[in-house]
């Protein structure tokens, strides 16, 4: 059982020149083969990726600065500027994210621009039976015996200037840390402080309890992990607006929608509206309470719903 940790996505980012001239990644000949056209919207269904699985594909994105220096792999992402792959909240699992691995003993250069990648797809066994890579993170497929080319201005799809305005805002950024903040008022009940082992080799460790969670959101320390304060969605809201309030209309609702949960929540706790039990937890080998929210499974399905809308929004900009 993975426990999953009190953290938050902290994501370090630099603004990068970017400029438009034609190349190649080192990485040896293209798959062979017609190569379907993969957008990051329609990797999120894994059963269609089941039925591209051993395919060539090919798709477009930029390099997160934090892949590999080594060139092992990349990870490529349809948003530029990025230096952290993104998760989806309060687990390991890769979203609007995918690793691209090279032919063997050949590796990839970095490079800032926008590049179209060309390999074989690879989808794991079941959705429950992910890859894992060296870093932890979970990913359903990847691209294996890849290579990629830089693309030139007029390869670029029409949205490609709103897009670039859009991750030029870093609203993107924002809204990660918000669901991360939606998640953990949703769900606090499973998060845990990090364990430990004392001297005797004793595993140590707890999960949150209502007190925890409280004193968590009212110390700052939603502030210093998440930016939450004050009109918080408000101020999201409004930032989204500036960009372009019709285009970015679903976006708005999306985060309607998430203030409203979040409020919803934050009343289930501030009630009380949970169970305790004392229970084994195997992880910590010991003792302790584990909080049940009375309306938990309904807060995460809402949740995981919003989410997956605005993940589906992100991966629809296609360059």
């Amino acid at each position: 059982m993975r426990i999953k940790r009190f953290t938050a996505i902290i994501i370090a980012f630099a603004i990068l020149l970017m400029t438009a001239s034609c190349s190649s990644g080192k990485s040896g000949k293209a798959a062979s083969g017609e190569a379907t056209k993969l957008s990051f919207k329609s990797a999120m269904s894994y059963d269609y990726l089941k039925t591209i699985d051993g395919k060539p594909v090919t798709i477009n994105g930029y390099l997160a600065t934090s892949s590999p220096t080594d060139g092992s792999f990349i990870f490529l992402m349809n948003l530029p500027y990025q230096s952290c792959p993104f998760c989806k909240p309060n687990t390991s699992q890769l979203s609007n994210t995918l690793e691209v691995y090279p032919k063997k003993n050949e590796k990839f250069d970095y490079t800032t621009q926008a590049v179209k990648v060309t390999g074989v797809l690879e989808v794991a066994p079941s959705e429950d039976k992910a890859f894992t890579d060296m870093y932890g993170y979970e990913f359903n497929f990847k691209i294996v015996d890849a290579e990629y080319k830089i693309l030139k201005a007029e390869e670029l799809g029409e949205e490609y200037a709103m897009w670039s305005k859009i991750a030029e805002s870093d609203i993107v950024n924002e809204l990660y840390a918000m669901y991360d903040y939606v998640c953990f008022v949703c769900s606090w009940n499973t998060y845990s402080v990090k364990p430990w082992t004392d001297e005797e080799g004793k595993h140590n460790g707890y999960y949150l309890n209502d007190a925890d969670a409280k004193h968590f959101l009212e110390a700052d320390g939603a502030q210093y992990h998440y930016g939450y304060k004050e009109g918080y969605f408000d101020d999201i809201i409004a930032k989204i607006k500036a960009i372009d309030p019709d285009v970015m209309a679903d976006l708005v609702k999306n985060v309607e929608s998430c203030k409203a949960l979040a409020e919803k929540a934050l009343k289930e706790l501030y009630d009380g509206n949970f169970t305790k039990k004392m229970v084994y937890i195997e992880d910590f080998e010991c003792e302790d309470y584990r909080y049940t929210l009375n309306k938990g499974d309904e807060l995460i399905k809402e949740f995981e719903a919003l989410y997956d809308e605005f993940a589906n929004w992100l991966g629809s900009w296609e360059m």
